[in-house]
C-alpha cells in the first residue's frame, strides 16, 4: 500500500471513530429526556424548564435532581403559606389539613429528599414521590367538602408535577 493510500484509510478511519464517539449530554437534552420520561405530563415538564433556566445547566443527574428538590422546597413553602392565608377567610376543616398537616408532609418529603440525595438515593426517590400525596389528599378533602377553589387546585397540580420531575430525576441515581 502506497503511503498516500494508508493515509487517506487511516484519515477515515479517524472520521469514522469520532462521528461514533458519544457526545456529552447536555443539561437541556438532560431534561428534555427526563420530560420525555414524564408521558402525559410531557408538556407541562418543559413548561417548567423553560420557567426554570437554571435546570438546563445541570451538567450531572444529581446537579439536576439537586435543582429541581430545591425549587420543590420553595414552592411547597410558598404554598402552604398561600394556603395559611386562605384559611384566615376560610377555615374549613379540609384547608385547615391542606394548609397544616397535609403541606407540612410536602415540604418534609421534599427537604428529605434534598438530604437524602447523596446519601441513600433510593431513599431520595421515595422521599421526592411521597411528596406529591399531600397534594392528592389535598385534593379530595377539598371535594368532599364540595370547595371548588381553582388556585388551590393549580398550586396542587404544580406540586404534583414537581413531585413526579423529582421523582424521574432522582430514580436515574437509585
Amino acid at each position: 500500500m502506497n503511503p498516500s493510500t494508508l493515509s487517506s484509510l487511516l484519515f477515515t478511519l479517524s472520521l469514522i471513530l469520532i462521528s461514533h464517539a458519544p457526545l456529552p449530554t447536555s443539561g437541556a437534552s438532560r431534561c428534555e429526556s427526563l420530560c420525555n420520561e414524564a408521558g402525559n405530563d410531557k408538556g407541562s415538564c418543559l413548561q417548567f424548564v423553560k420557567a426554570n433556566p437554571k435546570l438546563a445547566s445541570a451538567n450531572d443527574d444529581l446537579k439536576l435532581s439537586k435543582l429541581v428538590l430545591e425549587i420543590g422546597v420553595k414552592r411547597a413553602i410558598e404554598g402552604q403559606k398561600y394556603l395559611k392565608e386562605i384559611m384566615k377567610s376560610d377555615p374549613s376543616p379540609a384547608i385547615r389539613q391542606c394548609a397544616t398537616t397535609l403541606y407540612d408532609g410536602v415540604v418534609g418529603s421534599f427537604r428529605s429528599s434534598l438530604g437524602e440525595l447523596k446519601l441513600d438515593a433510593l431513599t431520595a426517590n421515595y422521599d421526592a414521590k411521597v411528596a406529591g400525596d399531600g397534594p392528592t389528599t389535598c385534593d379530595t378533602a377539598l371535594a368532599a367538602e364540595r370547595i371548588n377553589n381553582p388556585s388551590i387546585a393549580a398550586l396542587n397540580k404544580e406540586i404534583l408535577l414537581i413531585s413526579k420531575i423529582a421523582f424521574l430525576a432522582t430514580n436515574s441515581l437509585a
